[in-house]
């Protein structure tokens, strides 16, 4: 499978836009507690998707709603809470470089949930990707490694996420397939958006939306529900339709590399491990691709 500019475009937008995403729910949670964050994403997301959603649901067997609601849960639903909560505790940064294991996972349950095969240089693509985003986590600063204990359950959290995001990657490939780009998105998002009201509602959310000190912060999670959501999840979809799995999910590795590019400008130090493992993660791309 050979390079195309307009999947390595897609490739990039993507990996821009979640690696950003990450930096929007920090300054989210400025004026926002996790469950609030998460749930003001989804319902935004969903106000979007309820219009494309109007026009296809006729069209969908029983089958297609089971697993679309499977992958709205697994795939939108859940991550959106967990990295919600992981990211009152943990650098932005950080967050992105631990979502790069979701090819991992994708491989992982592509072969154990749905019998599919790989190439070995896939397999190794995996390997050099997530060596280099464990260096990108291990690397706090341009002066050396290091490691917080405390980091453990948050991460943990975002590993979770990635989990869930490998597993939905191949339902989306092996059971949706046959839907378009833009079903595969916004109907999942549609219903995952009547929860997620309820759960806003209860935390206080909508409340504390109408405080004049959260509009700056109420409109970084615009962006996250609408483009960082909605607007992406159907590239994605697209993606996934046009190329493998294991290859979509490969855009995790691109996300510590924006997410590092975000901390430069905020003048965060950035040293040579720092490169070296963006340096790894983009050949590790490389290979999941061939």
């Amino acid at each position: 499978m050979k390079f195309e500019p307009k999947t390595t475009i897609t490739l990039l937008f993507l990996g821009f836009v979640w690696g950003s995403a990450f930096m929007l729910m920090k300054k989210g949670l400025v004026s926002f507690e996790p469950m609030q964050l998460a749930s003001l994403r989804l319902v935004f997301a969903g106000s979007v998707a309820v219009f494309f959603f109007a026009k296809s649901y006729k069209k969908l067997s029983s089958k297609d709603w089971l697993y679309l609601s499977i992958s709205g849960t697994i795939g939108n639903f859940i991550p959106a809470y967990l990295f919600a909560s992981a990211g009152a505790d943990i650098p932005s940064s950080l967050s992105g470089a631990l979502n790069a294991m979701t090819p991992f996972f994708a491989l992982i349950f592509g072969v154990i949930l749905f019998s599919q095969l790989f190439k070995v240089k896939q397999l190794l693509g995996i390997l050099i990707g997530l060596v280099g985003a464990l260096i990108l986590i291990l690397s706090k600063s341009g002066a050396g490694i290091s490691f917080q204990t405390s980091y453990i359950l948050p991460c943990s959290k975002v590993i979770l996420a990635a989990l869930l995001y490998g597993i939905n990657v191949n339902i989306i490939k092996s059971k949706l397939n046959h839907l378009s780009p833009i079903v595969n998105s916004m109907v999942p998002l549609t219903l995952i958006a009547i929860p997620a009201l309820c759960i806003g509602v209860y935390h206080g959310a909508f409340q504390a939306a109408m405080q004049a000190s959260a509009l700056p912060a109420l409109g970084f999670i615009l962006i996250l529900g609408v483009i960082g959501s909605a607007v992406s999840l159907i590239v994605f979809n697209q993606l996934v339709q046009k190329t493998t799995a294991l290859f979509a999910a490969s855009v995790t590795y691109l996300i510590p590399v924006f997410a590092y590019m975000w901390g430069i400008i905020d003048g965060e130090p950035i040293g040579v491990f720092q490169l070296g493992g963006m340096m790894l993660i983009l050949g590790g791309i490389t290979l999941t691709k061939k």
